[in-house]
């Protein structure tokens, strides 16, 4: 994970957007979640998502590796932060907003389970190898019944080198079906619209509901 420090360390951060991403705005209320629901964003970044989420009245749980994007979160409102020493991380805090500088794959917030998450670019972050592990910590993290809206993009993965790392929709059904209901909520062709070189490019957004229950050999609670 060393390639995400040194993007923030050279301030190569295209991902990052200025503004909401219009998928969260326009899909969000199809989950049909209370409005003091707690939120989990993995690989969180300093996405202004975050923001958003905070005012639909949401605690928002964010999970961020780099210290430097994380405090820039904080320091780009002006808001004014209290820090806790946990023990896979440090956890800082404004209101309803806590964002932990740690690993995803070892965190244990202290909001857990949550119930409902948002993956705007956090999957597609990841070589398809690592992707299961990212699933089986979802599930450890969310309740049962939970709903997530996840992001995703796809392209031939020999066009160009990740991240973001292509998601083929039948790898989102192959990774998260024995554990959440999947269901496509858009589907948007990008050929056109990316400054890149690729041969086709499209985006899709997806709502997935935990299951209420698990298999009995998947090791998940």
């Amino acid at each position: 994970m060393s390639i995400w420090h040194q993007r923030w360390d050279e301030n190569r951060i295209g991902f990052h957007r200025l503004e909401t991403n219009p998928t969260l705005s326009d899909h969000w209320s199809k989950l049909s979640l209370p409005s003091n629901a707690s939120v989990l964003v993995p690989l969180c970044g300093k996405s202004l998502d975050m923001h958003w989420l905070d005012q639909q009245g949401h605690t928002v749980v964010g999970i961020e590796l780099v210290e430097k994007a994380v405090k820039q979160f904080f320091d780009d409102a002006s808001m004014l932060t209290e820090e806790e020493s946990k023990h896979s991380g440090n956890k800082y805090s404004a209101g309803k907003i806590h964002l932990y500088h740690a690993d995803f794959f070892e965190v244990q917030p202290d909001e857990t389970p949550f119930d409902a998450w948002y993956d705007r670019a956090a999957l597609v972050a990841l070589p398809s190898n690592i992707r299961p592990a990212y699933v089986e910590q979802l599930c450890q993290l969310t309740a049962a019944n939970s709903k997530g809206l996840m992001v995703t993009f796809d392209y031939p993965q020999s066009e160009m080198q990740g991240p973001p790392f292509a998601l083929p929709d039948t790898e989102v059904e192959q990774l998260f079906s024995e554990h959440f209901e999947v269901e496509r909520v858009q589907w948007t062709d990008l050929t056109e619209e990316e400054q890149r070189e690729l041969s086709r490019c499209s985006l899709s957004v997806f709502i997935l509901t935990r299951k209420s229950f698990m298999s009995s050999n998947s090791g998940v609670q």
